[in-house]
């Protein structure tokens, strides 16, 4: 028995395990999916006819500044390792699980079963005047890695090749992680008509609730005016409304089939620099204009990399 289980940060930690379940189920093993909140509404909407049960994790608040919020709530998220590492070996008795693949959720290992964690976070890379405390985080990183069986990492092995760059590359951890290439709910070869107009502009919300609101209104804001059709679609699965105004359409969740055909025939994109969303991207060979969250630094390291 097979439990795969996504971190609850985003919306991105639970697409990308997509084709992970679905490989899983392809070689006849039986999946059981650990989520909570948005992450557990999308794959119940994906995998209905799966088993799923609830297990809950620290969410991080965000507010600003930004660097106070992570300082401040440090303990909590390493009182919420444990406490996930503590119910994971309740799952593991309850369940028959002998095999567990998680996605950024350092308390999911144990010596009761083989434990994977998927992540591309090897070297987390801190704005500048960070910088100093920036080799101590990679060591903290690298220890509670090497808790687990494996470690895959969903981006190329090659350095040149690399879609995360520094974030994966070029460390201590490079030798004893397993590259198993960028992952993707998406196909190249989608071949479904969408229901929906395709737009002009396609605008994909991630993040934070506030952050995700603030980047919708200043991107409305700004095509205010033009002839240009645009079609907004949020990331909550667990919220089923639209709304439509003028010539933009504002939609808080699409199935996977349904956006893949957009993404591929928009002629604009506008998204996060979030990491699953430029896999994404790169799956269905398309280029986008990204802006990064604010304060959140990977996203500023990767919209920096990918800038023009």
């Amino acid at each position: 028995m097979t439990l795969i289980a996504p971190l609850d940060w985003g919306l991105g930690h639970a697409t990308r395990c997509v084709p992970i379940i679905n490989e899983c189920l392809a070689k006849g093993e039986k999946v059981i999916i650990a989520a909570d909140g948005a992450a557990a509404a999308f794959l119940k909407s994906e995998f209905p006819n799966l088993t799923h049960i609830r297990l809950k994790g620290w969410r991080m608040r965000y507010f600003w500044p930004l660097p106070l919020a992570i300082f401040l709530q440090l303990p909590f998220f390493g009182i919420s390792i444990l406490l996930e590492h503590w119910r994971l070996q309740r799952i593991i008795k309850q369940n028959g699980i002998s095999r567990v693949i998680s996605d950024n959720r350092y308390g999911l290992w144990s010596r009761n079963a083989d434990c994977t964690i998927i992540t591309h976070q090897l070297y987390i890379q801190l704005p500048r005047w960070l910088k100093p405390f920036e080799r101590l985080l990679h060591a903290l990183t690298a220890r509670m890695l090497r808790r687990f069986s494996h470690i895959w990492v969903p981006d190329y092995a090659d350095a040149e090749k690399s879609l995360s760059g520094a974030l994966s590359h070029g460390g201590a951890l490079d030798a004893e992680v397993e590259y198993i290439g960028p992952l993707s709910r998406f196909t190249a070869d989608c071949m479904t008509e969408p229901v929906l107009p395709v737009p002009t502009v396609l605008v994909l919300l991630s993040g934070p609730g506030r952050q995700k609101l603030r980047f919708a209104k200043r991107v409305l804001k700004h095509l205010k005016g033009t002839a240009k059709r645009i079609l907004v679609v949020g990331a909550e699965p667990n919220l089923k409304y639209q709304v439509s105004g003028g010539n933009a359409l504002i939609v808080n969740h699409l199935p996977t089939t349904e956006l893949n055909a957009l993404l591929k025939l928009a002629p604009h994109v506008i998204a996060r620099s979030g990491y699953t969303t430029i896999m994404d991207l790169h799956q269905i060979g398309r280029r986008a204009i990204l802006f990064p969250t604010k304060g959140q630094w990977e996203q500023e390291y990767l919209a920096k990399r990918y800038k023009g």
